[in-house]
C-alpha cells in the first residue's frame, strides 16, 4: 500500500513535467507563427502602400497642374518671400483700430475768452441789504434783477443764521427799476419800518427786520 502511494506521487511529478513541457513547445510554435505572419503581411502590403502613396502624389500633381499659371506664380512667389529672411517681402501691418486713431491726434490748445465767459455769468448789482445786529452784523448782501430769496437754507441768495426765520423767509423782487417785499407766509412774519408785511414796496434806507435780525436796505435805482 506504501508502495502504490509513491508510485502514484512519481507518476504525478513525471505527467506535470511532460505537460510543462509541452506546453512550452507550444508557445515557442505560436510565437513562430506569428512572427511569420507578420512578416508575410508586411510583404503584402508594401506593394499596396506604395502604389496608394503614388496614386496620392500624381492626384495633387495634377490638381497643382489645373491651377492658372498666375496663381502658381504668385504662390511660389509668397513661398519664396516667406523663405528669405531680410530680403523678404515684409507683411503690411494692420491697420490700427478707430480708438487708437482718435487718440494719435495732435494736442492743441484752446484759447477761452475770459471777458466773454464773465460776461455770460456776471448779473449787475442793483442794490444791497446790509446786517445791522447779530453775528453777522456789518456782512452785506447784493442784490440783482429779478427774485432775491432770504432766509437759513443754504440755496438762498441772503443766507442768514438767525434762528427765528424760516428755511425760505422772504423775497426782494427787483423789476422794472421798483423793489418789492414779499413775505413767504414765514412762521414769525416780516416787518419793513417796524411794521408787519406779507407785501410791500421798497425804497432807499428802509429798514426790514426777520425773526431777532434787522437789515438796511440800500438802492442804486
Amino acid at each position: 500500500m506504501v508502495f502504490d502511494f509513491f508510485k502514484n506521487l512519481a507518476q504525478q511529478r513525471v505527467d506535470t513535467a511532460v505537460n510543462q513541457a509541452k506546453a512550452k513547445q507550444v508557445g515557442v510554435v505560436a510565437r513562430a507563427k506569428g512572427k511569420a505572419a507578420s512578416s508575410f503581411n508586411n510583404a503584402v502590403d508594401a506593394p499596396m502602400k506604395a502604389a496608394k502613396k503614388g496614386a496620392q502624389g500624381a492626384r495633387g500633381a495634377a490638381g497643382k497642374a489645373k491651377l492658372p499659371a498666375r496663381q502658381q506664380q504668385q504662390q511660389q512667389q509668397q513661398a519664396e518671400g516667406e523663405g528669405m529672411g531680410w530680403f523678404g517681402r515684409k507683411k503690411e501691418a494692420a491697420p490700427a483700430p478707430a480708438a487708437q486713431e482718435a487718440y494719435a491726434q495732435p494736442d492743441h490748445t484752446v484759447a477761452i475768452d475770459l471777458a466773454q465767459l464773465q460776461a455770460q455769468t456776471f448779473q449787475p448789482c442793483v442794490g444791497w441789504v446790509v446786517v445791522l445786529n447779530g453775528e453777522l452784523r456789518g456782512r452785506d448782501f447784493r442784490l440783482i434783477d429779478g427774485k432775491n430769496t432770504m432766509g437759513t437754507a443754504a440755496d438762498c441768495d441772503v443766507v442768514l443764521t438767525d434762528p427765528y426765520l424760516s428755511s425760505h423767509h422772504s423775497v426782494i423782487r427787483h423789476e422794472n427799476g421798483e423793489f418789492t417785499f414779499v413775505d413767504l407766509d414765514s412762521t414769525n412774519g416780516s416787518y419793513v419800518n417796524e411794521r408787519r408785511v406779507s407785501r410791500e414796496d421798497l425804497i432807499d434806507n428802509d429798514k426790514i427786520r426777520l425773526g431777532r435780525t434787522e437789515l438796511k436796505f440800500k438802492s442804486l435805482e
